[in-house]
């Protein structure tokens, strides 16, 4: 009884740990923030439907690109949390620049389609297996063997015992 308190109360104090740790890093990473993160999780808006860190226009080609890293530099500058540029970047764009839609609203689709579907498809592949195994007829009776003409069977007996004595 006293051991299940001892592990219960680890178990707590080992949840807090987790959770406390959980806290500082997202602390220290909202410190961090750098255009390689910002930049990974955002559009560029020049037509060539990839992350602003992987645009294939040269700088000096891509107006849109240089425009969203000079917004994105700045809002850094400032201290401000990847949460904040990224919301920043949403009020003066939409939701189109975000790489990721967010999980709320009519974009909650896209998050949760992927999941529905592949659980559907789990489900339709049971279903047609199961079917599949109860076709498989079930060997109730021995297979079915030709009738044996008495002539010929009376014959190989016949041979058999010759063989035998034949042996002794």
């Amino acid at each position: 009884m006293v051991s299940r308190q001892i592990h219960r109360v680890a178990l707590v104090a080992l949840a807090a740990g987790m959770v406390i740790a959980a806290a500082q890093g997202v602390a220290a990473s909202q410190t961090n923030v750098t255009l390689e993160q910002v930049g990974s999780k955002v559009f560029c808006l020049c037509g060539c439907a990839t992350t602003l860190n992987h645009c294939p226009h040269l700088p000096s080609e891509c107006q849109s690109r240089a425009a969203i890293q000079g917004l994105i530099l700045t809002d850094i500058r400032q201290g401000k949390a990847e949460a904040a540029i990224l919301q920043d970047l949403t009020n003066r764009y939409g939701v189109r620049v975000l790489a990721a839609p967010p999980a709320r609203g009519f974009d909650l689709v896209a998050w949760i389609l992927p999941g529905f579907g592949l659980v559907l498809g789990l489900g339709i592949v049971v279903i047609v297996v199961d079917r599949w195994r109860r076709k498989i007829p079930v060997a109730s009776e021995p297979p079915w063997e030709p009738p044996v003409d008495g002539k010929i069977m009376a014959a190989v007996e016949e041979e058999m015992s010759k063989l035998e004595s034949s042996r002794h």
